[in-house]
């Protein structure tokens, strides 16, 4: 035998042994099905697709199905990668001949045939390495079905965190879970479906969660989480309030509203320091906390938690105001010898400026300061019968506009808009409170904004809540993070996220307010280990910073151009009907993945 022969002979028993090494390397994280064809060049390229070859017995055993994962140990280097099915292919013996009979006789023998499939290359594993697919891979490399184990770890797939789901494969729900890590979720994630689609669902389990430490704060729209958690853990409740004629007075009151509405035991309620009361329900402890914004605490800032202010009104807004102040400190100079100090204006308006009361008048019974006759002028009146004292802050907001030469339009508007929240009645309800992080026993606290929309329906009202408390809730924990105390991540969720965040093109919303309050909360939030995780069932009427700044995105069903828009319109097919659940997620740790959510007991 000559030095080429032999040589040849070594390189063919290397090959055999690579081979063997190949095949049981791949029996060991899974089950060998077939080979990369023969038959064919094998290229990995963008859009290549790799050929392979299945034996009938095997093809007639695996079930295999368009979309399933399938992976490829290599021969010549020791690479596994991963794919999913593109196409399946069958043929008839008869086929492959060429031949075409008249008649069409049965004939089963003829079907015992090599199934073809075309394989679309996603990821490689080579050692420890996860990579894209970028390796040759060599024909007759052994195919196999990947056990759940192979397939997280080559999908990049965080071994803790959130689990969101179970993979699909080949349309088939599979062991291999899907998983949102503190990295991910700090990075924001954005939930897209139509109506049924998944969402809500998705959202509860994320919620009730224990995979990692966290805290939520939920905004629920209609009791949907209320009723959710009172079945499972101890919670809090913020609840704004909406003043109504002969409404309620009392924190006892405001929580036997609650406890009435969602079932619970109204005679366990317990008040606790003035802040708020716990009530029994289904045998879970939920702190209450009966909620409205102090409209004078608030008065500086109005127009930036009104996301529905206009930009030239809310240019003007904080000048209006330190005018206005100005006027009611000495209002009064002429009659007590000095003008109002801040304490005795806060102590007048704190607990009865409205918006309503802005364009109007307050009265109150004085006392603390001495004033010995009656009088009335353009600003302020005095009955000393009475010690009612009057301030006509209608007038001297109108005084104050023209002063500082606001258009007749702005003047307007502003009054428009105040009429307009006024009308809401979501500032400063008798028998409520303000909104105290460090008073909540609990991680998990619902902003049950049911009670607004159960009353006046306006997104206006629920944006402006929603703005404030995100507000509050961002500075405890930018104070716990300056003082380097908080640790936990805080995940804010948030079900029609549209309305919260809409697109600033129209002129009746604020460009400035909206996109700010989305850099604060997802930009800064972010170091302050917050994560936002929002959900749509319009995205085209969300605001594009939001889509932008979320980095992870979980697709369900949804119409062609939202998928367009969003780049997964290969997906078209998968989900413009999938049923709820189904969807394709794709995060900062892993690219496109098809999922079945789950609900978490």
């Amino acid at each position: 035998m000559s030095s080429e022969e032999r040589n040849l002979e070594n390189v063919i028993d290397e090959l055999r042994k690579k081979l063997d090494d190949a095949e049981n390397e791949a029996s060991k994280y899974g089950t060998i099905i077939g080979r990369v064809t023969r038959y064919e060049s094998v290229s990995v390229n963008e859009n290549e697709l790799v050929g392979v070859d299945v034996l009938f017995d095997n093809y007639q055993n695996s079930d295999i199905k368009r979309g399933q994962y399938l992976a490829i140990r290599s021969i010549i280097k020791p690479i596994i990668m991963l794919g999913q099915v593109y196409s399946i292919s069958r043929a008839d013996a008869l086929s492959r001949l060429g031949i075409r009979e008249l008649t069409y006789p049965r004939d089963p023998s003829t079907i015992i045939t090599t199934t073809y499939i075309a394989l679309r290359p996603i990821a490689e594993m080579e050692g420890d390495k996860i990579r894209p697919a970028v390796s040759p891979i060599d024909p007759q490399s052994p195919v196999f079905i990947p056990n759940p184990n192979l397939i997280e770890r080559i999908l990049r797939i965080p071994e803790k965190g959130i689990v969101i789901g179970k993979i699909s494969s080949g349309g088939e729900e599979i062991e291999a879970e899907v998983k949102l890590d503190q990295y991910a979720l700090r990075h924001h994630t954005l939930i897209l479906g139509t109506t049924g689609s998944g969402k809500t669902t998705l959202l509860k389990t994320i919620i009730s969660s224990q995979d990692i430490d966290k805290s939520t704060l939920i905004f629920d729209r209609q009791g949907d989480f209320v009723n959710f958690l009172k079945d499972r853990k101890d919670f809090s409740v913020l609840m704004p309030v909406v003043e109504e004629p002969n409404s309620k007075v009392s924190i006892q009151d405001h929580v036997e509203d609650f406890a009435n509405w969602y079932g619970c035991d109204p005679n366990t309620i317990n008040v606790v320091n003035g802040y708020g009361a716990f009530v029994r329900c289904n045998n879970h402890d939920v702190f209450v906390v009966p909620y409205s914004i102090n409209f004078y605490d608030n008065l500086r800032n109005f127009n930036k938690i009104t996301p529905y202010f206009t930009a030239r009104a809310s240019m003007y807004w904080e000048a209006i105001i330190d005018e206005l102040l100005d006027k009611i400190r000495y209002s009064l100079k002429d009659k007590i010898n000095r003008g109002l100090t801040d304490y005795e204006i806060a102590s007048i308006l704190r607990d009865n400026l409205t918006p309503g009361k802005l364009i109007g008048n307050i009265s109150v019974t004085l006392s603390g300061i001495s004033i010995s006759s009656n009088f009335s002028k353009d600003e302020v009146a005095y009955d000393p019968k009475t010690r009612t004292l009057t301030f006509h802050m209608g007038k001297m907001l109108r005084s104050v506009m023209k002063e500082l030469e606001l258009a007749y339009s702005t003047q307007d508007v502003i009054v428009r808009t105040l009429k307009a929240y006024d009308s809401y009645g979501i500032f400063t309800v008798p028998g409520t409170v303000d909104f105290r992080l460090d008073k909540i026993p609990n991680e998990d606290v619902v902003v049950d904004l049911s009670w607004v929309m159960e009353r006046s329906a306006s997104i206006e009202a629920v944006a402006t809540i929603a703005y404030k408390v995100l507000e509050d809730f961002f500075a405890w924990k930018d104070e716990l993070y300056k003082k380097k105390q908080d640790t936990k991540l805080s995940l804010i969720i948030m079900d029609e996220a549209h309305e919260y965040f809409p697109q600033t093109d129209s002129e009746n919303v604020s460009k400035d307010i909206v996109e700010g309050f989305i850099n604060k909360v997802m930009r800064l939030g972010r170091v302050r280990n917050m994560g936002v995780v929002l959900a749509t069932h319009v995205p085209e009427d969300l605001n594009p910073l939001v889509l932008q700044l979320a980095n992870t995105k979980v697709v369900m069903r949804n119409e062609s151009h939202v998928l367009r828009r969003i780049g997964l319109e290969e997906y078209e097919d998968f989900l413009k009907h999938a049923i709820p659940g189904l969807g394709i997620v794709y995060s900062i740790n892993f690219s496109e993945i098809p999922i079945k959510t789950i609900l978490t007991s």
